[in-house]
């Protein structure tokens, strides 16, 4: 796993020495395992750890422990706390939502003021396809499809253990003699993902074994089915548009031979269009000639 590790940032041209990481750790073994692994592959880093406070106790026992960590690896420990719930009130989130929001706001703070390159993140295959469970089930689409991305740009953060399963995690950490400390919030079923983790995989496993090694292979060939799309409909784009901004039309007559209602939806959506219009835009087309339909936005 280690090797599959340093892999990971060989072809990402990431290795070098003045490249500093600060790892995302909770605590949990997945993060407590990306500490190790940065420390077994020589990399420079330190730690950050957010306390939401919704544990009580708890909460402060997580912190305490990464502390610790800071300590084993003679490494900086950033800690940073929050109030999910305010917040959460206030701009009218999920406490989930909330606690996102504030994670990743400070994962981009921490990575523009320097204190690190990357933040690493110890997402992997599991959560990719419970990801990706989850998005079908809520209707996001192709792109949904596609799971996590290895890279957030837009926070500074890299999952370099994507392409490793929730079994491997642990085994390197027992191997290891890792310590780490669990979330009780993780056994409650009333957050989805925890719902999808521990009734809904473990059920669909009862009838397909082979259910996680199959939706893995399924989201790389999303990737690449979204890749050709995305390629496609932007070559349509600069076929189909005229003008440039602030006013771009859209030729209906021309528009149409592609009636492919969510190619329709593609091309129509950077300009304000919602997916409602795409039916006023094919009654646009039967309609008499001079008639349109404007986007002020």
């Amino acid at each position: 796993m280690l090797n599959q590790f340093i892999q990971f940032f060989k072809e990402k041209n990431l290795l070098h020495p003045q490249k500093h990481f600060t790892v995302a750790t909770s605590g949990g073994v997945d993060s407590v395992v990306l500490c190790e692994l940065c420390y077994q592959a020589g990399f420079s880093f330190s730690i950050a750890h957010c306390n939401f406070k919704l544990r009580g106790e708890e909460s402060d026992r997580d912190e305490t422990f990464v502390r610790s960590l800071g300590e084993k690896y003679k490494v900086d420990v950033f800690v940073e706390t929050f109030a999910a719930d305010a917040v959460a009130t206030e701009k009218k989130l999920s406490i989930q939502e909330a606690a996102r929001l504030l994670r990743y706001n400070w994962f981009k703070y921490l990575t523009e003021k320097n204190v690190s390159t990357f933040v690493l993140l110890a997402h992997h295959a599991n959560d990719n396809i419970e990801t990706v469970m989850m998005n079908f089930f809520r209707g996001t689409g192709l792109e949904g499809l596609t799971g996590m991305s290895w890279n957030l740009p837009e926070s500074g953060c890299l999952r370099p253990l994507l392409n490793n399963s929730r079994r491997e995690i642990e085994n390197f950490a027992n191997e290891n003699k890792l310590s780490w400390v669990e979330d009780s919030s993780n056994s409650s079923n009333k957050y989805t993902r925890n719902f999808f983790r521990n009734e809904i995989i473990p059920t669909i496993k009862k009838v397909y074994p082979q259910i996680e090694e199959n939706v893995r292979d399924n989201i790389e060939r999303f990737k690449k089915t979204n890749n050709l799309y995305t390629s496609l409909v932007n070559d349509l784009k600069k076929k189909l548009t005229k003008g440039s901004h602030p006013e771009v039309r859209i030729p209906v007559k021309l528009l149409m031979r592609y009636s492919q209602t969510s190619l329709i939806y593609e091309i129509i959506k950077d300009y304000g269009f919602g997916e409602k219009q795409v039916h006023e835009i094919e009654k646009l087309a039967l309609s008499e000639s001079g008639k349109f339909i404007e986007n002020q936005s």
